[in-house]
């Protein structure tokens, strides 16, 4: 048809361009996310805030906060081309974009072309329909041709003129096709994960991210239910890789996302527990939290890491052990303590390498596997840097190799030490696997109480004695359980060892809060007589009180508890008069913490002994990663560690952390219902104390001093 005198030349219709994934091949929204939260991920959480009040404002505020240089922006510079073409031949170009008008300016400054620029303004959000509305108001209905890229544009197409594809998909191109006429098309590059490409790129690889994240999860891996111990000494390593040239804010951040990954990948069993809601806040908190131990370890070590003379690269390797040891043992300590995972801890099936904590307890573990690690990412570093030089990377390890073996041969003599003449103590444990939800009915606490009886009587066939039951097996302490746990051992002629709440009045009461309640192990002698009970004293944050309660009354609102327990005051011995045999009792997860099971163990003490109740966590990794530190409880102190648990890890440990036995039931699994009867020998000249249980934390504490040392020196050099 031909074209009417009145109507314009197509030089005339002026020409309007989208910005994202039409004049860049990325998006400057996402550009901007991944600057930020690669920044810092916690602006993740002010950024959902800004979301919820509308794009307009979301992308304003990331105006606000990020600065995006134009030159480094991946243009489409065939469609450039062409649009400098159009803008010779004289015609009026225009951007129109959905992104925020502060960051739009520079890029259209950059580029040159366009004659003017419509972008969002922090109220609107020049998209779609939206954008369609603004250029028909500026230039009229089929006033105009626009280049566009998406399906979002299809609303702007239908009111175009002329419709120019760009960086598109064959679907987009047929349906603009249908909305007006095609002009020129541009999709012959189209490549459908080019912002998803730029955006993980920005976010995880030039952040460092992917790698620690990767740091974490194979550090993970090292602890049960995996247990892969290798992993963790390559992890440390791998999370200074991912920090290696950042300034010490980057590194922080680096140090903390492998962290968050190493915690929630490693207390996911905090899921399993039967209570919603809380759980998935718990995880999160707890792991959000201790995250921080690890981006403080990155933060000091950030710098020129692992460079320098052999000798500076050793020094380093050597502090940063140190500075790793000093956090563990200050979050042992911290707000009641956490010694979860500890890294050492990982290696628990290694035999001969885990005596060594015996002399240094845990933490000298934790030392060695962090100094072989920074020693390993030193050569790998030569390997890559002195390619033809054969022995440059063998120097950096052979100083850790050699302690490593040393160690060896002194676990293997320790092992090999021979076994003290003694008598045998036949112990019952009962392990009654209690749902948790079932502890809350009162209405099932007869029916439970018979069952735990039935269990123990068809436990004591056999000559036993000792029985045991685990923590929260007791449905309740009152005069009619008392009744019949005395008739039991006096039935038997055994000892008895179970846990139950214990009461006593306040030291200064107030009206409505008179009593104090102790999470408590009782011991009852043959004739069926109450001996001695044991208050415990390391209590489970959260879950058996509530820190600062008194002077921040909201933090309840966090937690399903609504009472809390008071804390023992002293370690406890269970004298056994009769047979001459000493226990030292531990509730939950007291075995989780050196400081405790070593202030639990006397001269005379011949055993530890600990009830816990682990149904809260299914059949998750928790009860393996708790039975996996309590072996070094009995290295460290040099005394065998008994467990009775509600679902698991039910076993016995002997002095040098060998696991003798374990429960199984009729399934194979460590979870179910039954009992472990078995003899645990015990030499009737007790062993000297160990080097540990005499001195204590030692080493713990003198790197404690060297991470002090080194965190004053340097923030004071930061404030020079």
């Amino acid at each position: 048809m031909p074209q009417s005198p009145d109507a314009p030349s197509p030089n005339q219709i002026p020409l309007v361009v989208d910005l994202d994934g039409t004049l860049i091949q990325t998006d400057l929204l996402w550009e901007s996310l991944a600057r930020l939260l690669r920044r810092n991920p916690f602006w993740l959480f002010p950024i959902l805030f800004w979301w919820t009040r509308g794009r307009a404002v979301l992308k304003r505020h990331l105006a606000h906060h990020v600065t995006i240089d134009p030159a480094a922006l991946p243009y489409n510079e065939k469609f450039i081309a062409w649009l400098r073409e159009q803008k010779s031949a004289g015609r009026k170009l225009i951007l129109a974009t959905a992104s925020d008008q502060k960051l739009v300016l520079p890029v259209a400054n950059h580029v040159g072309l366009f004659d003017e620029v419509l972008a969002s303004d922090g109220k609107t959000n020049l998209r779609s329909e939206n954008k369609l509305r603004a250029l028909v108001e500026k230039f009229g209905e089929r006033g105009f041709d626009y280049a566009g890229n998406s399906s979002a544009d299809f609303a702007v197409w239908r009111g175009s003129r002329e419709a120019i594809v760009v960086n598109a998909s064959q679907t987009v191109l047929k349906k603009a096709a249908q909305c007006a006429k095609l002009g020129p098309t541009f999709t012959e590059t189209y490549f459908p994960f080019q912002i998803t490409k730029r955006f993980l790129g920005e976010f995880f690889i030039r952040s460092g991210y992917l790698v620690a994240i990767l740091a974490g999860l194979l550090l993970a891996a090292a602890f049960p239910k995996i247990g892969l111990a290798g992993f963790a000494w390559i992890a440390p390593a791998l999370i200074l890789f991912a920090a290696r040239g950042k300034n010490s804010g980057d590194a922080f951040r680096v140090g903390y996302v492998a962290g968050i990954s190493f915690w929630l990948a490693s207390l996911y069993w905090l899921l399993l527990i039967p209570v919603a809601g809380y759980p998935i806040l718990g995880w999160i908190a707890l792991s959000a939290f201790m995250a921080i131990y690890f981006g403080i370890w990155t933060w000091l070590l950030a710098g020129k890491i692992g460079e320098g003379n052999w000798a500076r690269r050793n020094l380093w390797s050597l502090i940063g052990a140190a500075i790793w040891v000093a956090l563990e043992i200050f979050r042992a300590h911290f707000l009641g303590g956490f010694p979860w995972n500890l890294l050492g801890d990982s290696q628990f099936k290694i035999i001969p390498l885990i005596q060594i904590a015996s002399l240094t307890g845990i933490y000298g573990l934790s030392f060695l596997v962090v100094w072989f690690s920074l020693c390993l990412f030193s050569a790998t570093r030569m390997i890559f840097s002195k390619p033809n030089s054969r022995y440059a990377w063998q120097t950096e390890i052979f100083l850790p190799l050699f302690v490593i073996a040393g160690i060896f041969m002194f676990g293997l003599a320790k092992l090999r030490e021979p076994v003290l003449p003694g008598s045998i103590l036949r112990v019952t444990l009962i392990q009654p696997s209690v749902p948790q939800n079932m502890i809350w009915d009162e209405n099932a606490n007869a029916s439970r109480f018979q069952q735990l009886l039935q269990l123990s009587e068809s436990a004591l066939t056999n000559q036993t004695d000792l029985l045991v039951w685990p923590e929260s097996a007791l449905p309740e302490f009152n005069d009619a359980s008392y009744l019949a746990i005395s008739q039991l051992v006096r039935a038997h002629d055994i000892w008895m060892i179970f846990n139950a709440d214990d009461v006593l009045p306040k030291t200064n009461p107030t009206p409505g809060d008179q009593y104090d309640y102790f999470n408590s192990a009782f011991l009852f002698n043959p004739r069926g007589e109450f001996v001695k009970v044991y208050h415990k004293r390391d209590l489970v944050i959260f879950g058996e009180y509530i820190p600062l309660v008194r002077w921040l009354p909201f933090v309840k609102w966090f937690t399903p508890i609504t009472g809390g327990y008071a804390a023992g005051n002293a370690p406890v011995q269970f004298e056994m008069a009769n047979l001459k045999i000493n226990a030292a009792p531990l509730i939950c997860f007291e075995d989780m913490f050196p400081r405790t099971a070593r202030a639990s163990v006397k001269s005379d003490t011949d055993f530890l002994i600990n009830l816990t109740n682990d149904g809260w966590f299914g059949k998750g990794a928790e009860q393996w990663q708790q039975a996996a530190a309590a072996i070094f409880r009995a290295v460290e102190n040099g005394v065998p560690l008994v467990r009775c648990c509600n679902n698991g890890v039910t076993c016995w440990i002997d002095a040098n952390g060998r696991v003798r036995e374990i429960f199984r039931d009729a399934n194979g699994t460590i979870y179910g219902v039954g009992a472990m009867t078995f003899e645990l020998p015990l030499p009737d000249e007790k062993a000297a104390p160990t080097f540990y249980n005499r001195h204590g934390d030692w080493f713990g504490w003198s790197c404690v001093i060297l991470a002090a040392a080194i965190a004053i020196r340097r923030i004071f050099a930061r404030g020079k």
